[in-house]
């Protein structure tokens, strides 16, 4: 049986700074060269006006491919700064829209700030050196896994 290819799909744009946290992993796994297809840069976004395009794309060329997919997220006060990893994907926007379409295998969320009033603010006014360090922190958890 051949092994599952590993697909990284890096969601959120550079646009909002709590938003950013997909394209800053997105961009730092592509300079690590992992093993994996990895899409979503800061470049080249995966973003709520293309995801449908990439979800596409990726059913034709990675079928039956492990997709990880990666975004931020908000949630209680007591989690913000953690990730979550969990089997089944993740929604995309969750937070915004939850009736969203769940995207792979594995979903790797980064809580960025609490779900609470109002979360647009709190995604546009979040603090860049706190999102960057979850996305190191999730770069981190993915490059120390063998694929």
């Amino acid at each position: 049986m051949e092994k599952r290819k590993v697909v990284f799909v890096c969601i959120g744009t550079p646009r909002i700074v709590g938003d950013s946290l997909g394209p800053l992993v997105g961009d730092e796994l592509r300079k690590r060269n992992v093993s994996a297809y990895v899409y979503g840069t800061l470049r080249r976004p995966i973003t709520a006006l293309n995801l449908h395009g990439y979800k596409k794309m990726l059913s034709t060329y990675h079928r039956g491919d492990l997709i990880v997919a990666i975004d931020a997220t908000m949630g209680n006060l007591e989690d913000v700064g953690k990730l979550k990893v969990v089997e089944g994907g993740l929604r995309p926007a969750g937070a915004f829209r939850k009736n969203s379409a769940k995207l792979g295998d594995i979903g790797i969320m980064a809580i960025v700030g609490e779900r609470d009033g109002d979360m647009l603010l709190q995604l546009k006014t979040a603090d860049p050196s706190f999102v960057q360090k979850l996305a190191d922190d999730v770069v981190n958890l993915v490059g120390s896994v063998k694929y």
